[in-house]
C-alpha cells in the first residue's frame, strides 16, 4: 500500500455544499461511466483504461484538454468507504494524496470536501490553478447530477 506523507508541503482545500444526498454524490464519484462524464476541469474530456475501486485498486485515465493534448494519470485508491475516498497520484510531477469527503449537510444537501496533500518538493505554485480547477470540477459535477 502506499505511505501518506505526515506533512504536506502544501494542501489545495475545496468545499462546496451540493443540493443532493451523499449516496447521490458518492454514486456519481463510484460508477465510472457518470465519472467519465464530468471529472475533470472545464474543456477536459476522459478516456478511462482502468477503475478498479478498493482499496489498493487502481485508476488509469487520460485526460484530454480542449487542443486535444493528453494527460496520461495514473492513481491508486488508499481508502473507499461511501464517507471518504482517499487515492494517491502516482506520476512524480505532481505529487499529492487526494482525500474526497462526502458528508451529510442539511435537507439531504451533501459538503464535498477535496483536500489534495502535495508531497515535499512540489511546486506550491501550482495551488492558485488548482483550486481554480477543483472548482471547475466541482461546477460540472453539479451540472451532471442536474442532469440525471
Amino acid at each position: 500500500m502506499t505511505e501518506i506523507t505526515d506533512t504536506p508541503a502544501f494542501e489545495v482545500i475545496n468545499t462546496r455544499r451540493l443540493s443532493f444526498s451523499p449516496a447521490q454524490v458518492f454514486q456519481a464519484f463510484t460508477d465510472p461511466e457518470q465519472l467519465q462524464i464530468w471529472w475533470g476541469p472545464e474543456g477536459f474530456t476522459n478516456r478511462f483504461e482502468t477503475f478498479d475501486l478498493r482499496v489498493g485498486g487502481s485508476w488509469l485515465f487520460t485526460m484530454i484538454n480542449e487542443n486535444d493534448r493528453e494527460f496520461p494519470i495514473v492513481k491508486e485508491f488508499i481508502e473507499v468507504t461511501p464517507q471518504r475516498i482517499i487515492m494517491k497520484h502516482i506520476q512524480p510531477m505532481h505529487d499529492f494524496v487526494m482525500t474526497i469527503t462526502f458528508q451529510p449537510g442539511p435537507d439531504e444537501t451533501t459538503d464535498l470536501t477535496w483536500i489534495m496533500d502535495f508531497a515535499p518538493g512540489q511546486d506550491d505554485g501550482l495551488a492558485t490553478f488548482l483550486h481554480a480547477a477543483n472548482e471547475q470540477n466541482f461546477d460540472r459535477l453539479e451540472a451532471h447530477l442536474n442532469s440525471l
